[in-house]
């Protein structure tokens, strides 16, 4: 809010309706992140249930074309839980945790990335590996950076064409932590880039699949830590 101490009687009515609308905003938007965090807990249950009755069914014998059409289904539900988990993982990052702050090895942290990541690159025909890496120890919230990370190598991964290649590479500077994520994926046009970060956002003609919420976790939880998050050009995407 706007300090009306000392403004002159014609401005502080302004002022002070200024202050109002702001602080409406605000309480709208809280609104917005608790409802998108309350509905994805409570939408949990009822889809780990349905992932269940899904895995039961597949035991039963039917049709190849129940077979198939029950695929879809749980590709569906996949998708679903993936989303939540997003949302979720969103409203964490939006709640600004400054607590429990501890020192991560970002090498460590890295090689463990890696290994998650792996499977998702090796099914896509992606080489991925770490060109270079100085060892650094970052001051973070417990997961922080390794939600950064994942949600950076996933996009990476996912929009690279099969036979392509991510690299990662970290330096340290001026007490601060460089870290690039390069890949063979055709880039993101220099119009997109700021709305990329937007929540729920994706860009038209791309026929892979996810939430939208992958770029906007990221940047807001890189905000949090003090740090900045930049897309630019490669030499190769």
């Amino acid at each position: 809010p706007i300090d009306t101490e000392g403004l002159p009687y014609e401005l502080k009515s302004l002022v002070d309706a200024i202050n109002s609308l702001m602080s409406r905003l605000g309480d709208s938007l809280s609104a917005q992140q608790r409802f998108a965090s309350d509905a994805a807990h409570e939408l949990r249950s009822p889809l780990t249930a349905l992932s269940l009755q899904a895995e039961h069914l597949a035991a039963a014998d039917m049709s190849p074309q129940a077979r198939e059409r029950l695929a879809r289904l749980g590709q569906g539900l996949n998708r679903a839980r993936d989303l939540l988990a997003q949302l979720l993982a969103l409203a964490r990052a939006q709640a600004n945790p400054r607590e429990d702050m501890r020192a991560e090895s970002l090498s460590l942290l890295l090689r463990q990335i890696l290994e998650d990541m792996m499977p998702l690159a090796e099914a896509r025909n992606i080489d991925l590996g770490v060109l270079s890496l100085d060892e650094a120890t970052i001051q973070t919230p417990p997961h922080a950076l390794a939600v950064i990370l994942k949600n950076l190598l996933d996009n990476a991964i996912r929009y690279t064409p099969p036979g392509g290649r991510v690299d990662i590479s970290a330096s340290c500077a001026d007490e601060s932590v460089i870290l690039v994520i390069t890949d063979t994926g055709p880039g993101i046009p220099p119009a997109e880039r700021e709305r990329v970060f937007e929540p729920f956002y994706r860009l038209p003609g791309h026929d892979v699949t996810g939430s939208g919420l992958g770029l906007a976790i990221a940047k807001t939880l890189t905000t949090q830590l003090g740090g900045t998050i930049h897309l630019t050009d490669a030499p190769e995407g």
